[in-house]
C-alpha cells in the first residue's frame, strides 16, 4: 500500500464509502418507518372502534414515541393516563419521553410519582438520574444511579460509568472515585473493553498519562489488531511530552498497518489513521 496517497484518491473513496454506508442507512430507515406507520394505522382503527382502552392509546403513544413523533406520543401518554389512573406505567413512560426531550422539568413530577408507588424500580430511578442530570443536580444524580445499581438484577458495563460521570458531575476533580467505580465494574465483569477506554480517557483527562499507557498495555493483550491501541498511546506519549516515544509508537501504528489485510487497509478509518500518523511523525521531526 502506498503510504502517500495523494488527497483526491483518499477523497474519492471516502466518497464512496460514505454513499454506501448513506444507502444503507436510508433503506433500514425507511423499512423500519414503513413497519411503524403499519402498525400505528392498525392501532388507530382499532381506538377508532374502542376509544375507551386505555392501553390501546399506550401502545399507540409508545409507537409514535419509535416514530420520531415526540407530542403525538404524549398526547396518547396523556389519554391512556386520563382513562385509567391505574395503568401506572403511563407515568414512567411520560416522563422518560420529556426527559428524552429535554423536558426535565416537566418530567420530574411524573418519576416522582411513579416511584412512589415503585421505590426500588431500577429502570425508573436510571429516568430520574437523567432528569437531574439536565436539571444540574448531580448529587441526586449520583445517588438514584447507586440505587439503581443495587436493585438492578443484570447491571452492565454502561450503569458503572453512568455513576463515574456523576461523580465527575459533581466535582471534576475527583478522579479517583470516578475511577473506582470502574474497578468495581471490572471486579464484577472481568475485563470490559468499554469500562478500560473509559479509565484511559479518565487518566489522560488527569494527566495521569502512565497509568493511561498502562492501562492500553493490559487492553492490547486482549486483541490481535494494534494499530488503534498504538496510534492512542503515541497520541498520550505526545501531551506528556515524550517525542521520541511518540515517534516510535507513531512509526509502531504504521507498520501494524502495513500488515492489515488490503482490504481493511483501504477502509476511510484505516487511511485516516495513516495520513494522520505520518503527518505527525514530520512535524515532530522538524
Amino acid at each position: 500500500m502506498n503510504l502517500f496517497l495523494s488527497s483526491n484518491s483518499v477523497g474519492i473513496k471516502k466518497t464512496i464509502l460514505l454513499l454506501f454506508y448513506l444507502c444503507l442507512f436510508l433503506n433500514t430507515s425507511l423499512s423500519a418507518h414503513g413497519d411503524l406507520d403499519l402498525q400505528i394505522e392498525r392501532i388507530s382503527k382499532r381506538i377508532e372502534k374502542n376509544s375507551s382502552n386505555a392501553n390501546l392509546y399506550l401502545k399507540r403513544g409508545q409507537l409514535y414515541n419509535q416514530h420520531k413523533e415526540p407530542k403525538k406520543a404524549k398526547q396518547d401518554y396523556f389519554n391512556a393516563r386520563n382513562l385509567d389512573n391505574n395503568l401506572l406505567i403511563t407515568d414512567l413512560l411520560l416522563a422518560q419521553l420529556l426527559v428524552d426531550n429535554n423536558e426535565a422539568n416537566a418530567a420530574l413530577p411524573y418519576i416522582n410519582l411513579f416511584l412512589k408507588n415503585h421505590a426500588n424500580h431500577s429502570i425508573a430511578l436510571i429516568a430520574r438520574a437523567k432528569i437531574y442530570q439536565q436539571m444540574r443536580q448531580p448529587d441526586l444524580c449520583q445517588k438514584d444511579l447507586e440505587n439503581a445499581l443495587t436493585n438492578i438484577t443484570e447491571p452492565n458495563p454502561s450503569h458503572f460509568i453512568s455513576i463515574s460521570e456523576a461523580v465527575l458531575m459533581t466535582d471534576d476533580s475527583n478522579i479517583s472515585e470516578a475511577l473506582s467505580w470502574l474497578k468495581k465494574g471490572e471486579e464484577k465483569f472481568g475485563f470490559d473493553i468499554v469500562l478500560k477506554s473509559k479509565e484511559v480517557d479518565l487518566y489522560v483527562q488527569s494527566k495521569q498519562y502512565e497509568n493511561a499507557i498502562l492501562t492500553i498495555d493490559k487492553i492490547m493483550e486482549h486483541f490481535q489488531r494494534k494499530e488503534k491501541w498504538l496510534f492512542q498511546k503515541a497520541t498520550i506519549y505526545e501531551k506528556g511530552g515524550k517525542t521520541d516515544l511518540a515517534k516510535i509508537h507513531y512509526d509502531a501504528t504504521l507498520e501494524a498497518i502495513n500488515k492489515l489485510p488490503k482490504r481493511i487497509q483501504m477502509t476511510s478509518k484505516i487511511i485516516e489513521l495513516e495520513v494522520y500518523s505520518l503527518q505527525r511523525i514530520n512535524e515532530l521531526s522538524n
